[in-house]
Order: structure tokens, then C-alpha cells, then sequence
């Protein structure tokens, strides 16, 4: 009885193992295991990856074509990745869009630094990639990478780089020779920059860069003469769009440092050592140089007073745009009369190029009633700036609300009846379009009031 147990015992253990078997085989390969149940008829779906007919072959030309649309969207990166892995054909033609304006974040950065510099020494081994990266943008790295790693990848790419936004805390004088071989570079942004720069390196740099038009000092630069030499620094000749911020001192806002003869926009914030007389100074100077000024920017500067920008507008009678605190300005920037420090050539605003204008806020307090629409509209009415069409508002002033919003809405009609006007005789800003452009062009994207934060 007891043998008969034992071989009862043993031949329910196997025959569970073998089903157990069975289940685990089957669990493994479910296609097959469907295959025999329920045989594939015709209709049913093909699985993934088998083609019932070969894809069809599009042209180089289109496929090209359709890249240079989808490489301006807002996902274009998802978007290119998914076309190089289409086929070999749209592999090679996706991959230059792909890396031409990587978005880069502290995520990817590591596997994109080993695709750019698959080793240390650029002898050893280069990367093919490298010369197709235009635009670098590394603004939203911290502390995702090294001063060295920021310079290597900067000189795996110095042959195509058009545009470069430097890290807040990686960027370092080890990266200066890398730019100075950037031939190709366009645009300059080091505002993010942290750390102090020594100016004199960095100008030194910058001679050689004859296609550079934008450039973006860091907070924490320093003009004063022991920072840098006046006579050493020498401007890119082609620079069109200067961004000055941090501690300039009298040294510079003086006139002791020339500007670049080709300027045509400046922006002067977060300047906290930068004192009323000092900026006068630097005003009147570009003034006096006749550059091609067009449009201007002033803000949070600490250190000027309540009405030590009004006298702006008479000094530049042909700038198009200008940007200011209200926190520095009265009223009485729009009075023909004030005289001090103003152009010679320009007794009235009768003639004044002005197109834009903005009114920002530094944060001081007790500023929020010192312009009213009023003074905008009554400006209007009595025939100074006839080119002013747009005007710029911080929400902190309160334009559009309370009994402030019926001001705006007056001067909002007021803007846009001007406007239209332009746009019905060609003049103004659609005096330079072409006809197409001309009955395709939205004339109220060029007047009215914007309110922005």
C-alpha cells in the first residue's frame, strides 16, 4: 500500500511539472499558441513590422522639404528623432535638422557630450556630428556640467556654432579660445554667467568674431580700469545688438570706452554701481557719435533718480523703440521744451522717429500713478511722435484697471485709428512692404496698447 502511495505520489508531481511546462511554453510564445486555436484569416491585422507592400519612396526633395517644416515646431526634436528612425533615407536627411538646434537640459546633456566628444583628445577620435550643431544653447543647465566639459564641446563645434548660450556655472576662461575660433558665431549670450570674467580675455576673444551682431555681458562684469584696459578693447565690427549689465562704473558710462560704430540696439539693466551723472554722460556720448541707434532699453538701474532719464527722446530724434522704467522719467519726457542735455537738431517732437514705446517697472515703490494714458494721448493730440503706434505697459502700473481702463480704451482708439490710417495710405511701417505684404499684413499687430509682465 504504501509502494502504491509512493507511485501515486510520484506520477501526479510529474505530470504538474509537465503542465507547468506546458503553461510557461505557452506564456512565452503567445503568437503561436493563438496560431493554433484561432488560425490568421486574411483580414486580420498584420503583426508589427511586416509590410504587406514596400513603403512608398518619396524623392530626397519632399522629404527635405517636409523636415524644413517640422524642425520649426514646438516637438520638432521628438519629431526628427522619429524620422532618422524611418528609414535610411530619412535618416540621412532628418539627422542635420536633429542636430542643428538640439534642446538640451540636464538630462540629456551626458549622452550628448559622448556623441559630440566620443573622447578627450580631438585627435584621437572626432565626431561627424559636431560640425552640424548651430545653435548651443545651455542656458537651463546649473550645475549639470564642468568648465572643461563646457570648453571641449565648444571646440568640437567652433566650426558651424552661429549661436551660443552660455551655462550659468560652467563657463570659464578655458572656453575663451574656443570662441575665438567660432568664425561662424552670430549671436553671444553670456548674461546667465555667474562668475566674474576677466573683460581683457574676453575682448581679446571677440576681435576676430567679424560676423558677430548680438552680444550679452554677465551680471557680474566690471568695467572699471582695473578690470580693463579702455585702449584694449576693441568691438566686432559687424555688432549690431549690445546687452550691458552688472558693474560698469564712471570708467565706462563716461565715454572713456567707445561704442561700435555699427550699433543699432543697447540695453543697460542691473547695473547697481551706475549713477544719474555717469549715465548722462554715456547718453550724450552716443548722441554726439551719430550711431545708428534704433532702439534703446533702460532698467533697474538703482542709483538714478525719479526724472534722470527725461531728457531720452530729445537726445535720439531717430530711435524707433524705446524701452524705460518709469521709475526714472516724469511727464516731462514728453515736453518739447526740456532743454537740458537735449540734441541740438531736434527743437520739437514734431519730426521724432518714434514706433514703439514701453513703459517697465524696477520694482520701486510708489511709482504706479507717475504716467497716466492721458499723458500718452494728450502727447498724440498735439501732433509730437506721428510714427507712435505701439505702446508697451507693465501690468504692475495698473493700465487696465479701474478708471484707468478707460483712458487706455481711449487711447487704444486713438492708437488704432492712426493705424489705420497707415494702412489705407500705405505709409508708415507699411510704406516699406511690398503689395503682397501690404494686403496680407494685420494692421492691428502694429498699433494699440500691450499690457506685458
Amino acid at each position: 500500500m504504501a509502494l502504491d502511495q509512493q507511485r501515486n505520489w510520484t506520477i501526479s508531481m510529474a505530470e504538474s511539472l509537465q503542465a507547468t511546462k506546458d503553461k510557461t511554453a505557452a506564456a512565452a510564445k503567445p503568437h503561436e499558441q493563438s496560431t493554433a486555436s484561432f488560425p490568421i484569416r486574411d483580414d486580420d491585422p498584420k503583426p508589427h513590422g511586416y509590410h504587406s507592400t514596400e513603403p512608398a519612396y518619396l524623392p530626397d526633395e519632399l522629404v527635405l522639404e517636409i523636415l524644413s517644416y517640422v524642425s520649426h515646431t514646438p516637438e520638432a526634436q521628438k519629431s526628427l528623432h522619429t524620422c532618422c528612425l524611418l528609414s535610411r533615407q530619412w535618416y540621412t536627411a532628418a539627422l542635420p535638422y536633429l542636430y542643428a538646434y538640439p534642446k538640451i537640459y540636464g538630462k540629456n546633456y551626458d549622452p550628448f557630450v559622448r556623441t559630440l566628444c566620443p573622447s578627450i583628445n580631438l585627435r584621437v577620435k572626432d565626431s561627424p556630428l559636431a560640425s552640424l550643431v548651430k545653435v548651443l544653447n545651455l542656458g537651463l543647465l546649473v550645475h549639470h556640467s564642468s568648465k572643461s566639459v563646457t570648453a571641449r564641446v565648444l571646440r568640437r563645434t567652433e566650426a558651424s556654432l552661429e549661436e551660443f548660450v552660455a551655462p550659468q556655472a560652467s563657463f570659464a576662461i578655458n572656453s575663451f579660445a574656443a570662441l575665438s575660433k567660432s568664425h561662424n558665431l552670430r549671436s553671444l549670450d553670456l548674461s546667465l554667467v555667474s562668475e566674474a570674467q576677466p573683460l581683457d580675455k574676453l575682448f581679446s576673444s571677440l576681435r576676430s568674431l567679424k560676423h558677430l551682431e548680438r552680444l550679452r555681458f554677465p551680471r557680474s562684469s566690471g568695467f572699471g580700469a582695473k578690470t580693463v584696459d579702455p585702449d584694449s578693447i576693441i568691438w566686432p565690427p559687424a555688432l549690431k545688438d549690445l546687452y550691458l549689465s552688472g558693474g560698469i562704473d564712471a570708467n565706462f558710462l563716461y565715454g572713456i570706452v567707445h561704442f561700435p560704430p555699427s550699433l543699432e540696439r543697447l540695453t543697460i539693466e542691473h547695473c547697481p554701481q551706475a549713477k544719474s551723472h555717469a549715465i548722462r554722460a554715456l547718453l550724450t556720448t552716443l548722441s554726439r557719435a551719430r550711431l545708428p541707434l534704433k532702439s534703446l532699453s533702460l532698467s533697474h538701474l538703482p542709483r538714478l533718480g525719479i526724472s534722470s532719464l527725461d531728457p531720452v527722446l530729445g537726445l535720439f530724434p531717430d530711435l524707433e523703440e524705446l524701452s524705460v522704467s518709469v521709475d526714472y522719467i516724469t511727464p516731462a519726457i514728453f515736453n518739447p521744451d526740456f532743454q537740458e542735455w537735449q540734441s541740438e537738431d531736434t527743437p520739437n517732437f514734431t519730426n521724432h522717429k518714434l514706433r514703439t514705446l514701453a513703459f517697465t517697472n524696477s520694482g520701486n515703490p510708489g511709482v504706479d500713478d507717475k504716467f497716466s494714458p492721458i499723458d500718452v494721448l494728450l502727447t498724440l493730440d498735439e501732433g509730437s511722435f506721428p510714427n507712435l503706434r505701439k505702446v508697451r505697459i507693465a501690468r504692475s502700473l495698473g493700465w487696465e484697471r479701474g478708471e484707468t481702463r478707460d483712458e487706455t480704451e481711449a487711447l487704444i482708439d486713438r492708437l488704432v485709428e492712426l493705424g489705420t490710417k497707415d494702412y489705407e495710405e500705405k505709409t508708415g511701417v507699411f510704406a516699406a512692404m511690398s503689395t503682397h505684404q501690404w494686403r496680407n499684413a494685420n494692421w492691428k499687430d502694429w498699433a494699440g496698447v500691450w499690457i506685458i509682465d
